[in-house]
């Protein structure tokens, strides 16, 4: 069962602060790794599909470093799109730990 945290420190500001952007306390990069992971997916997958009908055709076959026809192809969009996700799933965590331990500094300070 996924536990649902629905403390007052989750709820986002009603306004935006420049000190905090400015002192790197406010964390912008969470959305930007989720707007480029889209971005590289769509490349990544572009490119397998290329592979995977046009790559033998461009020497990209078993005589060169590239993987190429269509087994190379679909290796590439299956493997390289997981790959690609976990990558930016270990990023995002290392934000939201970096989230979470503000929120407990926040209340911890704020009880004091």
């Amino acid at each position: 069962m996924e536990q649902v945290n629905t403390t007052s420190a989750s709820l986002p500001k009603d306004s935006f602060n420049w000190s905090d952007f400015l002192s790197f306390k406010l964390m912008v990069t969470l959305r930007i790794i989720q707007i480029i992971y889209i971005i590289v997916a769509i490349f990544i997958t572009i490119g397998a599909l290329f592979v995977m009908f046009k790559g033998e055709q461009r020497g990209y076959g078993s005589s060169s470093m590239m993987p190429g026809g269509f087994l190379g192809g679909l290796l590439v969009l299956v493997f390289g799109n997981i790959g690609w996700r976990i990558w930016c799933e270990l990023m995002i965590v290392v934000f939201r730990i970096n989230k979470s331990l503000t929120n407990i500094d926040n209340n911890t300070s704020a009880k004091r």
